[in-house]
């Protein structure tokens, strides 16, 4: 269908050519009838006059013909643009080098290439960020500056408890935490940051450091909104109480001795007449509590080796029944008195893959915890327990149990859950985090498992490595 310029221009000329011929067929006539001219005459004229007729409608034809050829590569700049405009960037204008339109077409192409390879780019970078943003462990959640939820990415999601239909809403009717509305609504009015650590309860009471901060756009800074951003800092606030437990704790074990000794030491030496029984029993306390500083600084010591990795394993494939009743009669000459201790032996023997010297220290350990805390005469029992591709081993006391809230805390050094009867009983609260790092160390698995007035059963499984010609437990 030929374009509206084409139109145009074929009208014009056809006026155009109908206007002259009209023209010198006027003057012809207005000729003739005044002139009187014969029939020869006149027959010459008409001739002449239907040659002008014959020649303008071949000129009319002609200047149709340029005009379609003219208005054709405009037709197709046209409608690649208009394909181009929808959004098809991979479109290309294609005209003869011989077109008049040729350059503008080319540099249409190349300027479509262009325009597309920036928004692939612009694309990649938009994907790579959102993917950023949305596997990153800080919340990250934007509010309009009308006070709609604009953008939230899926750790924000989970913190906060709600899903993306809620985009578009208002903050105030879906945010459940009045903390963090009012926060992001004083931000929206101040135009100034907000710091604060807030406790959500439906992430496990989960602490979190929020940060509410204006959003701005362009040189003049025109307000987009508030951007908050969520910070889980749990873990290093109780890092941070178990640093500041070591110090208090550790203080406590120095100076107690220290002071005992300091102060007997002085009434030694203020003395000048006492008896040889009471110079006996001083020296005996600051020989005590001289030993109790050693003992302390020894498990320090020991627990800084592990810690460092500097601790090589022997390992060796030994049965675990042999490396228990080893460690029984080891825990039976340590203590002065007599103790209970029942094995629950296996009838073959399990093999396992470990230090033996370790494993002995991680019973001694425990079988060392379980006989403190259990009341006299009770029986401390030991089990095994055959996996397919570990050994469990058991120490179960008949003591008081382990409140729930002080499970995830025992394994940390110097935490005790009666601290004054572990100081009584000669505890500094290092054992049990030996214990972990030795377990550990190996591969294996600790843990504890307590009902309050029922006992406790500590521990830890070791890899299993069957014998030759045995087949693995299932």
């Amino acid at each position: 269908m030929p374009s509206l310029f084409q139109r145009r221009l074929t009208l014009f000329y056809f006026l155009l050519i109908a206007a002259v011929m009209a023209a010198m067929g006027y003057i012809l006539y207005m000729v003739i009838k005044r002139s009187g001219l014969d029939y020869t005459m006149d027959k010459f004229l008409l001739t002449m006059i239907l040659a002008a007729v014959a020649v303008g409608v071949v000129a009319l034809l002609m200047n149709i013909w340029i005009a379609a050829q003219i208005s054709k590569p405009l037709d197709i700049i046209t409608a690649g643009v208009d394909d181009m405009s929808q959004g098809n960037l991979q479109h290309r204008i294609h005209l003869l080098p011989s077109d008049e339109l040729y350059h503008l077409a080319r540099t249409i192409n190349e300027m479509a290439e262009k325009l597309e390879n920036n928004l692939i780019e612009i694309s990649s970078v938009r994907n790579r960020l959102a993917l950023v943003l949305d596997t990153t462990v800080n919340g990250i959640f934007t509010v309009s500056q009308y006070g709609r939820i604009t953008y939230m990415n899926r750790q924000a999601s989970k913190i906060l408890g709600i899903g993306s239909e809620q985009l578009g809403q208002k903050h105030s009717e879906v945010l459940q935490n009045h903390t963090l509305v009012d926060m992001i609504d004083r931000v929206r009015v101040n135009n100034q940051p907000i710091r604060s650590e807030i406790k959500f309860h439906g992430m496990n009471d989960r602490l979190l450091e929020v940060n509410v901060v204006p959003l701005r756009a362009g040189l003049i800074g025109r307000g987009e909104g508030t951007l908050a951003i969520f910070n889980d800092i749990t873990e290093l606030k109780r890092l941070e109480r178990v640093r500041k437990d070591f110090v208090g704790n550790i203080s406590h074990e120095l100076v107690t001795p220290v002071a005992t000794i300091t102060g007997y030491a002085a009434n030694l030496l203020k003395s000048q007449n006492m008896d040889p029984e009471t110079i006996r029993q001083n020296s005996a306390i600051i020989y005590d509590e001289a030993i109790r500083l050693q003992r302390l600084i020894s498990r320090l010591m020991e627990l800084s080796r592990i810690e460092s990795g500097r601790m090589q394993l022997h390992k060796q494939n030994l049965d675990v029944s042999a490396v228990i009743e080893k460690s029984i009669n080891l825990s039976r000459r340590d203590h002065e008195q007599p103790i209970r201790v029942e094995f629950h032996k296996p009838e073959n023997a399990l093999m396992a893959e470990f230090d033996e010297e370790l494993i002995v220290q991680v019973l001694l350990n425990l079988l060392d915890n379980a006989i403190k805390f259990s009341p006299p005469d009770s029986p401390v029992v030991i089990s095994v327990e055959d996996r397919p591709e570990e050994v469990k081993v058991m120490v179960t006391n008949q003591g008081e149990g382990i409140p729930p809230h002080e499970k995830d805390r025992i394994f940390e050094r110097f935490y005790r859950i009666d601290k004054d009867r572990s100081r009584d009983i000669g505890g500094f609260g290092l054992g049990l985090s030996i214990v972990k790092h030795l377990v550990e160390h190996h591969n294996g698995k600790l843990g504890v498992e307590s009902e309050l007035g029922e006992g406790a059963t500590f521990f830890f499984t070791l890899p299993r490595k069957p014998q030759d010609g045995e087949e693995p437990a299932q």
